[in-house]
């Protein structure tokens, strides 16, 4: 119950973010115009009456997978911080809350918080699909709208883990986008790298396995692998599907469970990281 109470008290609290209600604002306009720009092109390309909910969902995903990361992390990152430095977290763990309490409390508040953003702005997408195709698939459009909460979960865990481990929202800030920024732009540097070291060349006939494995490991592209549960394909293809260079590999990031593993990994191992960290410190 004291995890209840703490997620009940630190979601009303969020919730009344002006910064939220603007990324929230933007990420339903993304949504919207992702929707309007799939049926404009599927118009250029005279796909006209044969385009349907997937392919419109397809065009949300690129949208979701960076505006979903940043709305979590700004969510996320000052959960305990942010408490820890103007001294009220010291007035909430001398009510019967312990430290678990605490950490588990705010995960559940903010994605609470996350989980509203994101059906705002899929809400948004849906009028807009409807609007250009005349139907939607609710099936596929909740499903693919659950895998995107499960991804913002993931960066809430990744936020108050990291929250929960420094003193300051500076550092759990420059931790949280971080991080985010090490996915984004070095991953795939880094894998390009150890391409070239073991192979002597970045442009590859076939793409080993264990390169193909690396890529997938971030949260992002765990994600774009576990929606393809939904969407069907898989987007490793797009990348390496093309000329052969995927023939004869056998790896388990081909497979969309491996994206729901890792996403799992990457929500509870920065989080009991983070409360580990929390239980020893005196605050």
């Amino acid at each position: 119950m004291s995890t209840l109470a703490v997620a009940k008290k630190d979601f009303q609290d969020a919730i009344r973010s002006r910064a939220l209600i603007v990324i929230t604002g933007i990420f339903a306009l993304l949504t919207g115009g992702g929707a309007f720009l799939s049926s404009w092109a599927g118009e250029i390309l005279e796909v006209g009456d044969e385009q349907t909910t997937l392919d419109l969902l397809l065009a949300l995903q690129t949208p979701a997978s960076f505006i979903v990361p940043i709305i979590a992390l700004l969510i996320g990152y000052g959960a305990i911080a942010r408490e820890r430095e103007s001294g009220s977290l010291k007035f909430l763990l001398g009510l019967p809350h312990t430290r678990r309490d605490v950490v588990f409390g705010k995960v559940l508040g903010r994605t609470a918080v996350v989980a509203v953003s994101i059906m705002i702005g899929f809400a948004v997408g849906m009028i807009a699909i409807f609007a250009f195709t005349g139907s939607v698939s609710p099936v596929d459009y909740i499903a693919f709208m659950a895998v995107t909460i499960l991804f913002g979960f993931v960066y809430v865990c990744i936020g108050v883990g990291i929250s929960a481990m420094t003193r300051s929202t500076t550092r759990a800030a420059i931790g949280g986008f971080g991080l985010l920024g090490l996915f984004w732009l070095l991953w795939g540097f880094i894998g390009q790298i150890a391409l070239y070291a073991t192979t002597g060349s970045i442009m590859v006939d076939q793409i080993p396995g264990w390169y193909i494995t690396f890529v997938s490991l971030p949260p992002g592209a765990a994600y774009g692998l576990a929606t393809s549960v939904v969407l069907g394909g898989n987007p490793l293809s797009g990348s390496f599907g093309t000329g052969g260079m995927m023939d004869g590999i056998s790896t388990i990031a081909t497979e969309p469970w491996f994206g729901f593993v890792m996403l799992a990994l990457w929500a509870f191992v920065p989080l009991i990281l983070g409360l580990l960290r929390f239980d020893r410190v005196d605050l």
